[in-house]
């Protein structure tokens, strides 16, 4: 249809005849607007691989450009309620000394069986006065204050295992003194789920699984409490959740201006917030290579859909959580700054009257106390997206090229194992390669289907929709021995370079949820095996 209509755009126009019989000024007019828009069509179709590449350079530096002070914003809390670090905390020495008496009995048990630890956990739990019970795999109780409806819930929660891999026993002796402060406390109006997960992850997401079946009340908001050293000298925020789902910005931002106020440093991802200096005129590199940093480290955890923190299986359910991180050093702060930083915040959480939805949800942070709003970071995928759909204009033989794309689906979708794909790579080479007519059709449709699921992605998960976006211009856009080297390199190294890493994605996708592996298999290992096929040279 596409090259009909070209056809059609290319055969001249006959000029109107002033010999006619309706010959009018009118006739030379719309003759003239024909013509015109034929000859800019034209000269675009003309130039259209130029202009494809225009738009994807524009889109790359765009991205190059996200760590440009220039395009910042310092952020705020947008929502008036919250008013942080605006009242007395009462959390005191006298908590931290229970702290410290929770941190000896969790030493002396760290290596029992889940069993064990559950009975000590709920006895803490119920000397404090909270209904307290298990799951299978987590510990929870539940504070429930006089004037709370019971409607609403904030979730606090610590796992047994940190971040860096070690026990968080003083995440957790934070979490029961927390536990017996909140009961004593008259000022609270929602209630408080505390949960101590087994596992870095794996308890608390099988604690959310069957949260609606223990209590009744909306979770809005979730801190995690992530403490494994002695002491701390600054608090980590890590607040990508499973799938690179972001809390609201107001909940990081109150946190913040909180930790400022007890005085305690934040960082973001636990990256020190010291700036290199460089001489004239590369003054501004500095600074440009520490965004660069962070955004980075936000495009590892959100492009893999991995949780960068204890907190990643509430973001599933709609919860507003990030991983406070008490990163281990030698001081100066320890139980009683963390404990009066999280009674301060929560209590700012206490304040709403409706779930957070005025400030940003899709963000990224380039520093603390700065951020890119949505309009700022979005075009550098619109951009590389449209690059890559003006390629797909061209479809001469549609039928067989929608044949060829769904036979590579379906064998990709079936593939749920890699080592089947050793087994596959071989029969490639007895696959024909396709026809002229075939082949540019097959990758035109690739080229419209990937350049609208970029931007697409994009507005859901920026980090994975730039990570497709490079994967498609190298496998869509470069030359034929290019693309079939990558294609090749992504179907056959990936599983090592997985199990090299640790990262087990299918088992990540089965207990937390998290959707990179099938998107894989539906997604990226289609481009792949078709591109092959395509690009072969034998």
């Amino acid at each position: 249809m596409l090259a009909g209509i070209r056809n059609r755009r290319k055969a001249p126009v006959t000029p109107p005849d002033p010999e006619g019989i309706n010959y009018t000024k009118e006739h030379v007019s719309i003759a003239r607007t024909i013509r015109r828009r034929q000859k800019i069509l034209g000269e675009v179709w003309r130039r259209l691989p130029t202009i494809q590449w225009v738009l994807i350079l524009a889109g790359m530096g765009w991205l190059l450009a996200l760590p440009y002070e220039g395009l910042w914003r310092g952020t705020y809390v947008d929502e008036h309620a919250l008013q942080p670090a605006q009242v007395t905390v009462y959390f005191d020495w006298a908590n931290v000394h229970k702290a410290d008496l929770y941190l000896g009995e969790l030493e002396r048990i760290v290596n029992i069986t889940f069993e064990e630890r559950t009975e000590y956990l709920q006895k803490s739990f119920s000397e404090s006065g909270l209904y307290t019970d298990n799951t299978s795999t987590a510990t929870y109780a539940h504070v429930s204050p006089p004037r709370s409806a019971g409607t609403e819930t904030i979730l606090v929660s610590a796992n047994w295992v940190s971040r860096d891999g070690g026990p968080n026993l003083r995440g957790i002796a934070t979490l029961l003194a927390m536990g017996d402060f909140m009961r004593g406390q008259n000022y609270w109006a929602f209630d408080f789920v505390l949960v101590i997960g087994e596992g870095y992850q794996t308890g608390l997401a099988d604690f959310m699984e069957e949260y609606s079946s223990l209590f009744s009340g909306k979770v809005w908001t979730g801190v995690n409490i992530d403490y494994p050293g002695h002491s701390f000298s600054h608090l980590g925020l890590f607040y990508e959740g499973t799938n690179g789902r972001l809390p609201n910005q107001d909940t990081l931002n109150t946190f913040s201006r909180v930790a400022d106020s007890t005085g305690v440093p934040v960082r973001y991802h636990n990256i020190p917030d010291e700036v290199e200096v460089y001489r004239w005129p590369f003054g501004w590199l500095g600074q440009y290579l520490l965004a660069a940093k962070h955004l980075l480290h936000h495009l590892a955890y959100a492009g893999l859909g991995r949780g960068s923190g204890g907190h990643g299986p509430m973001a599933r359910h709609r919860i507003d959580s990030y991983t406070v991180y008490a990163a281990p050093a030698t001081g100066p702060h320890g139980f009683h700054s963390l404990g009066r930083t999280l009674e301060s915040t929560l209590r700012s959480y206490n304040n709403l009257l409706e779930r957070l939805h005025a400030s940003y949800f899709f963000y990224l942070l380039p520093r603390p106390g700065r951020f890119l709003e949505v309009g700022k970071y979005l075009p550098a995928a619109v951009l590389m997206g449209a690059g890559l759909t003006l390629g797909g204009l061209d479809v001469p033989r549609p039928l067989e090229a929608v044949g060829l794309l769904g036979a590579g689906g379906v064998v990709a979708g079936c593939i749920w194992l890699w080592p089947l794909v050793y087994v596959l790579l071989p029969l490639l080479s007895r696959v024909p390669r396709p026809t002229n007519d075939v082949r540019k059709s097959t990758e035109s449709l690739l080229l419209l289907t990937y350049g609208a699921l970029v931007p697409t992605l994009a507005m859901i998960n920026f980090p994975q929709a730039v990570i497709l976006a490079l994967i498609s211009i190298i496998s869509l856009k470069t030359h034929r021995w290019v693309r079939f080297g990558t294609s090749l390199v992504i179907v056959a190294a990936m599983p090592v370079v997985l199990r090299k890493t640790g990262m087990d994605m299918g088992k990540e996708w089965e207990e937390v949820g998290n959707l990179v592996w099938p998107g894989v298999h539906v997604v990226l290992l289609p481009l792949c095996l078709v591109n092959c096929v395509l690009t072969k040279p034998f």
